[in-house]
């Protein structure tokens, strides 16, 4: 595992890369055990994700961090009425939903912790922005959540 330290931007963003590429790893393993065709779909999309939260951190150019403007994202907190789902090959949408989720609340809350222990602000601006996106990406789900399961009868 490859350790953080809020003065070197190479180290974080290391750090940021590593941390996508499991979330990545773990989405792709969900999707490969996933019995239902849509599900496996669900989780192959949430790797996607993962993958392009990787791209964006490996052609993150340090030097135009300040160009950077960052989307305020609301939060709907359905995830926190819910609790956290393990996986299994006959996992429902629902609980398909549930996790990932859970998952990407747990990313934001992470990010967003790491923001305030940074004193530079270059490397605090890097976890803002991922703590945006991993927000984003949670919008999304509980979007999807909302629409989708809450509605039903």
């Amino acid at each position: 595992m490859v350790t953080v330290s809020c003065t070197s931007m190479d180290d974080v963003i290391n750090f940021a890369i590593d941390r996508e590429e499991k979330a990545k790893e773990f989405y792709q393993q969900c999707a490969n055990r996933a019995k239902n065709p849509g599900i496996k779909t669900f989780f192959q999309e949430m790797a996607d994700e993962e993958q392009r939260h990787k791209d964006l951190l490996v052609d993150l150019n340090p030097f135009k961090l300040d160009e950077v403007k960052l989307d305020q994202v609301e939060d709907l907190k359905i995830s926190d009425f819910l609790v956290d789902v393990k996986f299994s090959d006959d996992i429902t949408y629902q609980e398909a939903l549930t996790m990932a989720m859970k998952k990407e609340e747990k990313a934001h809350a992470f990010y967003a912790a790491w923001k305030t222990k940074c004193m530079h602000e270059k490397t605090a601006k890097v976890f803002e922005l991922l703590a945006t996106e991993e927000m984003k990406h949670k919008r999304k789900i509980e979007t999807i959540y909302d629409d989708e399961i809450l509605t039903w009868d």
